[in-house]
């Protein structure tokens, strides 16, 4: 998949709920997870690399932060 690359104008507000919608996003990831090894839902395996994906995703979007506020 190719990159896109996103210019965005955020209060810290804003800052703060993108960053807790992810990480909410990827706990529900992660208990659909414990729910597929009780047989429901696709293969946890599915779910736990969704939940992998939103991490990357999380670290891409604080590492952003830190270098727009200069803390590298």
């Amino acid at each position: 998949m190719t990159d896109i690359n996103l210019d965005l104008a955020l209060s810290k507000s804003q800052i703060s709920d993108l960053v807790n919608a992810l990480e909410d996003h990827r706990d529900d990831f992660l208990r659909k997870a414990v729910e597929a090894q009780n047989g429901f839902g696709l293969d946890p395996e599915y779910w736990e690399s969704r939940a992998g994906d939103i991490d990357a995703t999380l670290l891409t979007v604080r590492s952003a932060i830190r270098m727009s506020i200069g803390q590298d």
